[in-house]
């Protein structure tokens, strides 16, 4: 049977069948925020207070058609035999740095921590995957003195990722780790802001696990009512865990375990547990305020779990979440939520033996959460501690460059290397999409947005080293120069050249040099434009020699039925371009014999490129590359497996 591909403003083409797109479930009624946007976006302040200082005690997330100039495939061969052992000489290039300058923060996001050793909080919770109690406990359960919690704070650096626990774009962190009177808390707080919630409207939001780990908890406690604890281990070894309490296990069960939970003082009217008992004892429970049978924990003990699968509901349960929340008759003292929220907590294992494990603020704020200091919270605030969560997601887009640069060493530090960066603009602001990968080279550099003649510096102190242009990426500043964004990658025994800025005269001598005289073939091209004029930025190689086609300056029209002609001739593309220039937009191509399942799309909104990503990733496609264009508000992107 033959199989057709083809493209049609978006192009997908597969070396077989084209699989079925399943796209992510989401839970019903859940207002999603865009997934690149959720984790750097601004804080809502607050000073709301979502729980108090909690005792020690024991405890059971195109355009118009233009001229088109087109260069003709380089014939089959095999060089295998005509590598040489002397570099052809480099022409125009540059390079990133060994590491990418950290700009320091605005004063207003300096932000100073507080104590690190607060008396609070310590807990004997059921490791239930062991069958035995252990105490997570606060730093100053650890350390005798705030000097050593501090340092040893300040060592910890994240070796796996952790993403916020929730997708909703109404969440927010509202409760600190430190809260504005002084009271420990040792943990984060997470609710809906208050125009997300009212007379007949569900507060929660789903729960999703920080990163992937395997569940050890999950259980009812009549303190922190529904409880999930997950533990995750780095590729080093190092572990964690991440606590989610207060969640939400059904109507029916979690109203049965408040109605008979124990009352350390039934005369004492201001009591939490007090409180609690009388508010499951209301006549007409609410399913606003308790859940549906539906909102259950979804996973168990034992599970393995991915980073962003759901794993539950938040909610109110447990006398030490809804307590705080109560009048002393056991009606809620905002009847529309019953103080719905997810309690969140990370640890790290214990350096002392004052604790099994230990608390640590996963923002690296160790702050309070008053006014004055909620941008501590915000991407990009300087403290004195790393930061655990993300900034972003390691495959991203429309993340301002500054984060990128500000964080280079956050999945770095984990191993994964750039597979793609497109560095692009809205307005006058510079914005980044690219994707850090695991099973990349881990020898590679990078640089963001040289000029050409910074460029050419790093390509020669790159090219000492030992290490070749892989890929390009080109915007322009204010002024309409080209700035110039490279990824490195080592060099092997190829023979290789490189231009930049390069003229259509420049770089057809260039073609005729390399690829019809030394048999070279292209393995990155790209067009930019400066003042109306064309460039050219490339590298030619003779690494995995073989035919190819590389076509620039075609409408979208003509690319469309050159994408499905090479497709027939068993090429990929490897390499789709996007050539602004003002108004007009042109596609360039760069297509290989194809060895292996691909996707290629164009014209893609955020939300489209956003959905694609998710559909594909599931399938098991990585990111290839990507470009974002037209004031960033256009895609085009590569997958394969």
């Amino acid at each position: 049977m033959k199989h057709r591909c083809s493209l049609v403003w978006l192009a997908a083409c597969l070396l077989s069948i084209t699989p079925v797109i399943v796209k992510a479930q989401q839970p019903a009624g859940e207002n999603d925020a865009n997934l690149s946007e959720l984790l750097y976006r601004p804080i809502k302040p607050t000073a709301k207070i979502m729980e108090g200082a909690e005792p020690s005690r024991q405890v059971s997330a195109t355009r118009s058609s233009v001229n088109v100039r087109s260069l003709r495939a380089a014939p089959k061969w095999n060089l295998a035999a005509e590598n040489v052992a002397s570099p052809i000489h480099i022409d125009n290039l540059q390079l990133l740095p060994e590491k990418v300058t950290v700009k320091k923060a605005d004063a207003t996001l300096y932000c100073t921590p507080p104590t690190v050793t607060i008396g609070c909080c310590s807990y004997n919770i059921k490791d239930e995957a062991a069958n035995k109690n252990l105490l997570y406990a606060s730093p100053a359960a650890v350390f005798s003195n705030e000097a050593d919690a501090r340092t040893f704070a300040q060592s910890l650096t994240p070796k796996v990722p952790f993403f916020l626990p929730y997708t909703n774009s109404k969440v927010y962190p509202a409760g600190a780790w430190k809260y504005d009177d002084g009271s420990g808390h040792g943990s984060v707080d997470f609710l809906k802001t208050a125009d997300a919630y009212g007379p007949g409207i569900d507060p929660t939001f789903g729960v999703y696990a920080s990163a992937a780990g395997k569940v050890v908890t999950a259980m009812w406690d009549n303190f922190f009512g529904n409880v999930v604890i997950i533990e995750h281990k780095a590729t080093d070894g190092t572990l964690y865990r991440t606590g989610y309490f207060h969640l939400r296990g059904g109507f029916d069960h979690d109203l049965a375990r408040a109605k008979v939970i124990p009352v350390s003082d039934p005369t004492n009217k201001d009591a939490r547990d007090t409180k609690y008992k009388k508010f499951a004892n209301l006549p007409n429970p609410s399913t606003q305020l308790w859940g549906t049978n539906a909102q259950q924990l979804k996973v168990k003990v034992g599970d393995e779990v991915y980073a962003g699968q759901q794993i539950a509901w938040a909610g109110n349960t447990g006398f030490g979440g809804a307590g705080w929340g109560l009048n002393q008759d056991g009606t809620p003292s905002n009847p529309n939520t019953g103080n719905n929220h997810l309690h969140f907590m990370l640890w790290v294992k214990s350096p002392g033996a004052g604790a099994d494990w230990m608390e640590v603020d996963a923002y690296g704020v160790y702050a309070t959460s008053d006014n004055s200091n909620s941008s501590c919270y915000e991407v990009g605030a300087s403290g004195g501690f790393n930061r655990f969560f993300a900034p972003f997601y390691p495959s991203f887009h429309n993340v301002p460059v500054q984060y990128i640069t500000r964080y280079w060493g956050y999945y770095t530090g984990m191993g994964m290397s750039l597979q793609t960066l497109s560095v692009h603009k809205s307005g006058n602001q510079y914005l980044a999409s690219g994707s850090f990968q695991y099973g990349l080279p881990t020898a590679w550099y990078c640089r963001i947005n040289m000029n050409g003649t910074q460029y050419q510096q790093y390509f020669d102190e790159y090219y000492g080293k030992g290490y070749i242009p892989r890929q390009i990426s080109v915007t322009n500043d204010n002024a309409g120069n080209p700035l110039f964004t490279v990824i490195w990658q080592q060099k092997g025994n190829e023979n290789f050249a490189a231009v930049h800025n390069a003229t259509d005269e420049v770089y057809a001598a260039k073609w005729k040099t390399y690829v019809e005289q030394q048999k070279m073939r292209v393995t990155e091209h790209v067009v930019y434009y400066v003042g109306g004029k064309r460039y050219h930025a490339g590298v030619f190689g003779s690494s995995n020699p073989g035919g190819f086609y590389m076509y620039y300056g075609l409408n979208t029209t003509d690319f469309t039925k050159k994408f499905d002609e090479l497709n027939k001739a068993g090429l990929m593309t490897v390499n789709v371009n996007i050539e602004e220039n003002g108004n007009q937009n042109n596609v360039g191509g760069l297509w290989w014999p194809r060895n292996k399942a691909y996707y290629s799309y164009m014209n893609m909104s955020p939300a489209d490129y956003q959905a694609k990503f998710t559909d594909l990733t599931a399938q098991g496609f990585r990111l290839f590359r990507v470009q974002g264009y037209d004031n960033s508000s256009r895609f085009a992107a590569i997958w394969m497996k």
